[in-house]
Formats: structure tokens, C-alpha cells, sequence
């Protein structure tokens, strides 16, 4: 009787261990383990009345997505209300957008920003000539 009591004892022990084991996978919530393939994640607060600044991020993307389908990563957009996705990011600000390689971060732009500077940022990263005016960054 004291065996089969250790035996169960032992096998619910490692049962609940590899649960919690699963449940604390520090892997990425938006990327995917099988697709290396980068992702662009914008991280926007619907609900802030001031959320003007927003639109210098979706003018940059639409922008971007339009000159170069092939070259722009998929993009993602997260509510601020989604914590778990913001908490493991480190979300501080909003609008913050970020492009993902696997679990690499390759670009982080918070706040407040013009679309140049996001259009910058984007061609250095991605290598895309942008025309931005009359010069060609």
C-alpha cells in the first residue's frame, strides 16, 4: 500500500510540474515558432482621446505597403487593452510599433513621431529607397 502511495504521489507531482512548465513558456505571443518570417506590430490605444499620433504610424504603413508590398513584413495591430501581449513587449507609450525577426526585436519607435522619421527608420532596416521629396534616403 505505502509503494502504490509513493507511485501516485510521484506521477501527480510530475503531472503538475509539467503543467506549469507549459503554462510559463517564455516564447513570443505574436510570432510562430514554424515562420521566421518578420512581423511589424503596432501597438495602438483606441480609447486615448489623443490618438492623433496614431496616424502618423498608419500613414508611414499604408505608405510603405503601397511602395513596397514585397519588401513590408505582415502587420499586426494590438489593442492596448490586450496585457499580455503589452506586458511581454514592455510596452510603456502609445503608439509604439515594432518589427519582429523570430523573437529578435530589429526596430522599437515609441511615441510621438513624424512619418519621416518612421519612413526612415523602416528603409534603413529593410533596405527600401524611399522618395521623399526630391531626395532618396
Amino acid at each position: 500500500m505505502n509503494k502504490w502511495l509513493i507511485i501516485m504521489s510521484a506521477c501527480a507531482l510530475l503531472l503538475l510540474t509539467s503543467c506549469i512548465a507549459a503554462s510559463t513558456s517564455p516564447s513570443s505571443p505574436l510570432t510562430n515558432d514554424d515562420d521566421e518570417a518578420p512581423i511589424a506590430v503596432l501597438f495602438s490605444d483606441a480609447d486615448n482621446p489623443e490618438h492623433e499620433q496614431e496616424a502618423n504610424y498608419y500613414d508611414a504603413l499604408l505608405e510603405l505597403t503601397s511602395d513596397f508590398p514585397d519588401e513590408m513584413p505582415e502587420l499586426v495591430i494590438v489593442d492596448a487593452s490586450d496585457e499580455e501581449k503589452v506586458q511581454y513587449y514592455d510596452i510603456n507609450q502609445f503608439p509604439t510599433i515594432l518589427c519582429l525577426d523570430g523573437e529578435e526585436i530589429s526596430l522599437r519607435i515609441e511615441g510621438t513621431n513624424n512619418k519621416e522619421d518612421i519612413l526612415k527608420h523602416f528603409s534603413n532596416l529593410f533596405n527600401m529607397s524611399l522618395k521623399m521629396g526630391l531626395a532618396i534616403f
